[in-house]
């Protein structure tokens, strides 16, 4: 009998240690309203710090009590934060209370700001407490193996609130798209119904005022985020093959070697990305490949109000920073000159992905990613896509795992520092800090956890963390958050 009790109070122990370690459940979130112990917040912005900014939230949550919510479908198999769509929401438990922070990352960067600059109107992952939610717990969560403290249940399906934002030809909202979304919030009136900030790649001032950008002091705090974020260019497998050839590089099978990798200077990129650049008026390969081949061009690009888009302008062509030069091209689909505006980093590794595995003629394609994009960690709707050299340097060399050490050591060049906004609408408490919160866990995490920063980010070496090593995990060098100005030493 004794044996029996044990084991009983055993298994007993287990059950309560089981649930203990359960994510946030719906029911659970629809519990903490009725009972005034709910904190919800949202955020939008920049697509490529998604994962980090995921971590900074988990720093400030009780172990064992996450949970993400996407309305990405079921049939995606993607379980990564940045590989979870354009909509989705993370919950925990934060001290006593329970917690929602829903995050939009459709059309990038500047979203962080439109909705107070332009009166954008976001779509978000809809109210998704109680019983009859549409988000379906997947059978398999989120797994970090390098720091299980970010693991998470993980939900699919869930409904939607509004729709991506559709852009006119001036680059701001259509007043048909606004009218939906703001229909669509109103309707889901228990979730908010307002941004309260969020994260850009760079500073507003890169993007144009007309679309929302520029000085945007009067609507509330733009700060330092104290973390760097590189960028490489991404290339589909033939054409990486095919720039290895041109060089002289030999190199087969699945191997993709950062000392291998094909390699194209600055200016040679700006030639392929810019309006009126030679391969845009050769229509071909030719100023690059030095010959025909009859393959198409195609670049994937991002929309203007995206972050990696306004990189890529300061970066390849000098724009605003050096004043007058040209954007990247508008879209099209005619000839053989083709650009596509992608809303997301998704979109982006999807459609090169598929000129990977296109017919002859349509397997060129080129477009810019942030590195927390990692090629061997992609469903297979998305991995077909390489990083080539900048001017000879790699942002894989060293450090293929975390693609940090080039740009954190100034070996490679192409490497932003991101800013957080905080609007001044945002309420007192929980909404009004939480950005902060969320850099501050960023920016300082102990010497133990420096190892496991996202990929591809840095820490600003300005940021007051004594933790990191520089050079390694922290950037030897800043511009301070300017990312017009030219970086320097920081000692």
């Amino acid at each position: 009998m004794m044996n029996i009790k044990k084991i009983a109070f055993a298994l007993a122990a287990l059950s309560v240690s089981t649930l203990a370690s359960a994510g946030i459940t719906p029911a659970q979130i629809e519990s903490a309203r009725g009972a005034g112990t709910l904190d919800q917040a949202w955020i939008a912005g920049a697509s490529a710090p998604t994962r980090s900014i995921y971590e900074g939230w988990v720093k400030g949550c009780q172990a064992g009590t996450g949970s993400i919510f996407t309305a990405q479908a079921a049939s995606n198999t993607s379980t990564a934060p940045g590989s979870l769509g354009n909509f989705f929401a993370y919950a925990c438990t934060r001290g006593t209370r329970t917690s929602v922070l829903y995050h939009t990352v459709d059309g990038g960067s500047l979203n962080a700001f439109t909705p107070f600059t332009n009166g954008t109107k976001l779509a978000r992952v809809s109210y998704f407490g109680g019983t009859s939610t549409s988000c379906a717990k997947q059978a398999t969560g989120y797994v970090d193996t390098s720091n299980t403290a970010n693991n998470a249940d993980l939900y699919k399906g869930c409904a939607q609130s509004g729709s991506p934002v559709a852009l006119d030809a001036n680059g701001v909202q259509t007043s048909a798209n606004r009218a939906i979304n703001a229909a669509a919030l109103t309707a889901d009136a228990l979730a908010p119904q307002q941004i309260v900030g969020g994260f850009s790649d760079v500073e507003p001032a890169l993007f144009s005022a007309a679309i929302g950008g520029g000085n945007v002091s009067s609507f509330g705090t733009v700060s330092n985020a104290f973390l760097g974020q590189a960028f490489g260019v991404a290339v589909s497998n033939p054409l990486y093959r095919r720039l290895q050839q041109v060089q002289g590089i030999s190199e087969s099978g699945n191997n993709f070697t950062p000392a291998l990798a094909p390699s194209l200077t600055r200016s040679q990129i700006a030639s392929i990305l810019a309006d009126g650049g030679a391969v845009q008026t050769a229509e071909s390969w030719f100023p690059i490949l030095g010959e025909e081949d009859g393959e198409k061009v195609i670049i994937q690009r991002r929309v203007d109000t995206s972050g990696t888009q306004a990189s890529s302008n300061a970066f390849f062509l000098g724009n605003p920073c050096l004043g007058g030069s040209s954007l990247l091209p508008a879209a099209t689909t005619s000839g053989n000159y083709q650009v596509v505006l992608n809303s997301g980093s998704g979109n982006v590794k999807t459609n090169i992905t598929t000129a990977s595995n296109a017919a002859a003629g349509s397997r060129y394609a080129i477009g810019v990613l942030s590195l927390e994009n990692d090629p061997t960690l992609e469903n297979a709707a998305n991995r077909d896509y390489h990083y080539i050299k900048i001017d000879g340097s790699h942002p894989e060399t060293g450090d293929v795992v975390n693609a940090r050490l080039a740009a954190a050591s100034g070996l490679y060049p192409f490497h932003m520092e991101a800013k957080a906004f905080v609007a001044n609408t945002a309420p007192a408490g929980f909404q009004r800090t939480i950005v902060t919160t969320i850099v501050n866990a960023l920016k300082n995490p102990t010497s133990a956890a420096c190892a496991t920063l996202p990929r591809g980010l840095t820490l600003n070496p300005d940021g007051g963390n004594t933790s990191c090593v520089a050079g390694v995990v922290k950037a030897k060098f800043t511009n301070f958050g300017n990312n017009c100005a030219p970086a320097v030493l920081f000692e």
